[in-house]
């Protein structure tokens, strides 16, 4: 068996390097542009512009609210029940509050 040249390894050790610490640098960088992307001034732009307030909506169905609102669609509150103990909103017929865990 032949000996690897210097070069050799060298190119094996960067090749190992680069396959051990580039999946972790990507990750990083799509949570950053993701974090970007939610802070960004165009989609508080378009918020203001449609009479939302910025980032307020935190739940799905909150999401959903906004949506049928905007289009026109009347959503109505009969799909979401608070939770007595914690005030969450919880979508009708479920048993349990998703966040406290509290019988509804």
């Amino acid at each position: 068996m032949e000996d690897p040249g210097s070069y050799a390894l060298l190119g094996r050790l960067t090749l190992a390097a680069f396959v051990m610490i580039a999946p972790t640098l990507c990750f990083l960088g799509l949570t950053r542009g993701l974090e970007r992307l939610r802070d960004d001034d165009l989609i508080n732009e378009w918020a203001r512009t449609h009479g939302h307030a910025e980032h307020d909506v935190t739940d799905r169905e909150d999401a959903l609210a906004a949506l049928t609102n905007e289009r026109g669609v009347d959503a109505g509150s009969s799909s979401l029940v608070r939770c007595a103990v914690c005030g969450t909103r919880n979508r009708a017929g479920v048993t349990y509050c998703h966040s406290c865990q509290h019988q509804l």
